[in-house]
């Protein structure tokens, strides 16, 4: 039992949500309908020509780029259009795909305005039929007229007056930039040798398109010389996954890279998506020579332990004196007998961490549970990689389907799933990934938590125009700001790797750090880069913001301490972390030279794999004697709510980030909200204290809840306020965090359909204006700000006094805390969205 037990809020009473004037969708000017009608003549003219002609269909299928029938229509418009969607049914037009552009878009001069700064230029893809377009030329007259809009097409006057673009989906969006210099460093120098390759179809309705698409595709790959290797049909609710493995040669490959758009190129397939390079799924273990560990007195696992962890990795080592008794294996994908045994390290080292934490340091059982492991990856002596005959995506989507949905499920009771797994050269780049969708779709739909780390970026850090004797020479200070300096400069390089942007998840990136603070002096060939004792994210972990700017990663862990060499050249000086080291790290169960052993590893699966721990021991601490819901039976959901409200709740930004965010401030000239932005891209929600997710911290206390909501309503939580406050001067804070899993929609720009906050305003309260800015504690919001923490799936607001008095309150008074759901994307007002919420609130000295 804790010394400080987490109790349990008072049961919620569902009320409305608080009316007030609607959460403003930024709507950006429209450009004068004269204006548009120059621009766009040429496109309505030609559309005009040909569906007047004897056969529309062929005439405008004439030009392979053009915009026609059955092949996808993309309208630009320089912000979102509200309730878009909803808009093109009425003319039966079908919106496969809406995502925001971002900085990276450029406007025609003509039409960029004061309001821009504000809206992102949005790109809509449709699926046209000849009846579409007839009613799309119809409205297109009127408008460039200058009559009004017909009763509910609106929406269409909104998009013709901010339209910058309407084409068709071509080889360019087919194959992107990101896409082609990833397969650029992938190809080999033998132009015969096989390059693979991933064709992503369009999700359609109409099922009659898609089989065309599929044998026009299959037809070209056979013409080419290609050959399909495997293949994927997924759909699943709101997810939907139409994908092919393909060999070409080299040579296909180099010649569609360099004229996508050339005659017979795969890239002009009209049913084609996307062309990626093949999903290469891997995790690399450390390099560190064996350590000693004294193992002669773990304390055994009890084998009838419900499994709580799913491990999706390599295969481990089962037998390992760490790992015995603790994990069982399920070779779902007959994986194990093709990995080798010597090389089984990266995912014994998970199951290592994830059961007995940091050998050197804890090296305790984990709490109720054992750890069912699902290889997805073979494990050869160059590291664990996904097959190469597979579509990764689909070994997830079967492999989850075994887990939570066979008879019986292989993993019933389990409510947490590690995935230190990451996509190699699948840096996110603003376009959430396939794999991603999959996991925010089965979070959702199984009520699991995955934990997945940000991903760790194997190139060296560039600082230009220094030298190693300078830098060696430079105070900590100076040389953490010109480390600052090089990993802005090349942050597109070394963002979040697929699919640590998923929303539904729980991100980890990892601390340099060792579970026992160390003073171990840098070695002639390393440069320390941080002082002893502090907390900085590691420079070789991927780096946010998340999708929609949201914060990713949500928090940094302890990941191992982390040494960096200087390697000079010229004028360019090149950081690297050490990786064969055995003076930091943590220290985890390895096979080595074909014999258990042990060794020192570090990065961000080092991370989640403790974090994964910690939410299982905070899930045992929640039903053990005097804790908030013992002898309850909670549910997956609940505790994947509940584990993941607590692991936000117990990250605080350390004293660094501070220096941090002053030294951003002072960057960008006071402009505070981006400072914090930058802030949130390498902290997320800050450091996380594990102890804090099991027990209250020293000076206050947390209380946890579990409730339901649906779309524009409420729930409200009494907490009761100690009458000792009432009137005192103390400093005090609280801390609130919601946790949900959203349902998600990929054909919606905002994707996330459901948007989740928290204020003071009781049952009686019926407007927004009479809630209670000040917490009944004359408080005030600390950042980050509440437009930052409000565009993912957590939501987490520190509060700090806003007058070191108090206000007076009855004896028996509650603080009203209403949590209520809006609508961000098109939520059925039906769904039922589950959600915890923990509150700490704290009178330190």
């Amino acid at each position: 039992m804790a010394d400080r037990p987490i109790l349990h809020l008072p049961n919620p009473q569902p009320v409305g949500r608080l009316k007030g004037s609607r959460r403003p969708y930024p709507r950006p000017v429209r450009a004068h309908h004269d204006q548009q009608a120059n621009r766009f003549r040429q496109q309505f003219n030609r559309l005009e020509a040909a569906l007047e002609g004897r056969d529309p269909r062929i005439e405008l299928r004439r030009d392979p780029f053009g915009i026609a029938p059955e092949r996808a229509l993309v309208f630009v418009t320089k912000g979102p259009i509200d309730n878009f969607a909803r808009a093109a049914k009425r003319v039966n037009l079908e919106v496969l795909l809406e995502f925001e552009l971002g900085v990276k878009y450029h406007l025609p001069d003509d039409m960029v305005s004061q309001d821009q700064d504000r809206v992102n230029p949005t790109l809509y893809a449709t699926m046209p039929t000849l009846d579409t377009f007839r009613e799309l030329l119809r409205l297109w007259r009127r408008y460039v007229k200058g009559n009004n809009a017909e009763y509910g097409y609106k929406s269409w006057w909104d998009l013709f007056g901010t339209l910058a673009e309407l084409r068709s989906w071509g080889p360019e969006d087919r194959l992107t930039a990101d896409s082609r210099r990833e397969l650029e460093n992938r190809l080999p120098f033998d132009d015969d040798e096989e390059v693979r390759i991933e064709l992503e179809h369009w999700p359609n309705e109409s099922e009659p398109i898609p089989e065309q698409w599929r044998r026009n595709t299959e037809l070209r790959i056979s013409e080419m010389g290609g050959r399909i290797i495997d293949r994927s049909s997924i759909h699943e609710g709101s997810f939907h996954y139409e994908a092919l493995l393909v060999g070409l040669s080299a040579r296909q490959v180099r010649e569609m890279i360099s004229e996508p758009s050339a005659l017979g190129s795969l890239a002009t397939l009209d049913g084609i998506q996307f062309i990626v390079p093949q999903t290469i799924a891997q995790s690399l273990p450390a390099k560190s020579p064996s350590v000693d560990v004294e193992s002669s007195n773990l304390e055994g696992f009890e084998a009838d332990r419900a499994f709580r962890v799913l491990l999706f990795d390599g295969t481990p080592i089962a037998n390992h004196p760490a790992l015995e008794g603790g994990i069982a294996i399920e070779d779902v994908h007959d994986l194990v007998e093709r990995s080798v045994v010597p090389a089984r390290r990266h995912a014994t080292e998970m199951a290592s961490l994830i059961l007995r934490g940091d050998l050197r340091t804890d090296g305790q059982p984990l709490a109720n549970s054992r750890v069912l492991a699902m290889p997805l990856l073979i494990d050869t002596d160059n590291g664990s990689t996904s097959p190469n005959d597979r579509l990764f995506i689909d070994l997830v989507h079967v492999a989850l389907q075994h887990a939570f949905e066979s008879d019986p499920p292989l993993a019933q009771d389990v409510f947490v799933v590690n995935f230190s797994i990451g996509v190699y050269g699948g840096h996110f780049a603003g376009r959430i990934s396939s794999l991603a969708r999959l996991l925010d779709w089965w979070s959702y739909k199984a009520g699991v938590l995955f934990v997945v780390a940000a991903g760790n970026v194997q190139d060296d850090l560039e600082i230009s125009n220094t030298n190693s004797l300078d830098f060696e020479n430079f105070s900590i200070s100076r040389r953490q700001s010109l480390v600052r300096t090089a990993q802005r400069l090349q942050h597109h390089n070394r963002t979040l790797l697929s699919p640590s942007e998923a929303l539904n998840v729980l991100t980890i990136g990892a601390a340099s750090l060792d579970s026992v603070p160390s003073a171990n002096s840098a070695t002639p060939r390393t440069v320390k880069i941080s002082r002893d004792g502090e907390i900085l994210p590691a420079i070789s972990t991927a780096t946010g913001l998340g999708p929609f700017r949201c914060i990713k990663p949500d928090l940094i862990a302890i990941g191992g301490r982390h040494e960096v060499i200087p390697l000079p050249g010229g004028d360019v000086l090149r950081l690297r972390v050490v990786q064969e080291t055995n003076r930091t790290g943590l220290s985890v169960a390895r096979v080595s030279e074909g014999r258990l052993s042990y060794s020192r590893s570090r990065g961000t699966s080092c991370a989640a794999a403790l974090v994964t721990r910690s939410l299982v021991n905070a899930a045992a601490a929640l039903t053990e004697e005097g804790g908030p819901y013992e002898g309850h039976e909670l549910s997956r959901t609940d505790l994947a709510l509940l584990t993941r409200a607590l692991a936000i709740n117990g990250a605080s930004m350390p004293e660094t980030a501070e220096t941090f965010y002053r030294s951003e401030r002072n960057r960008l000239h006071g402009r505070y909200h981006q400072a914090r932005e930058e802030v949130a891209r390498y902290f997320g929600y800050g450091f996380l204290d594990q102890e804090l997710m099991r027990e209250a911290p020293f000076h206050g206390v947390t209380l946890v809840g579990l409730g339901r909501v649906e779309k524009s309503s409420g729930t409200v939580f009494n907490m009761p306020l100690p009458p000792s406050l009432s009137g005192d001067k103390v400093n005090r804070s609280m801390q609130v965090t919601l946790a949900w899993f959203s349902p998600v929609e990929p054909t919606h720009a905002r994707y996330r359909l459901a948007a989740l906050e928290a204020i003071a305003a009781d049952s009686n309260m019926q407007k927004d204006e009479e809630k209670d800015d000040e917490w009944k504690l004359g408080m005030k919001p600390a950042p980050p700000s509440k437009a930052l923490i409000s565009r993912g799936t957590v939501w987490s607001r520190r509060f700090i006094h806003k007058r070191k008095k108090v206000p007076r309150f009855s004896h028996d008074e509650t603080l009203p805390i209403r949590v209520q759901c809006r609508n961000a994307s098109g939520l059925d007002p039906d769904v039922q969205i589950h959600f915890a919420i923990v509150v700490t609130p704290e009178v330190p000295p």
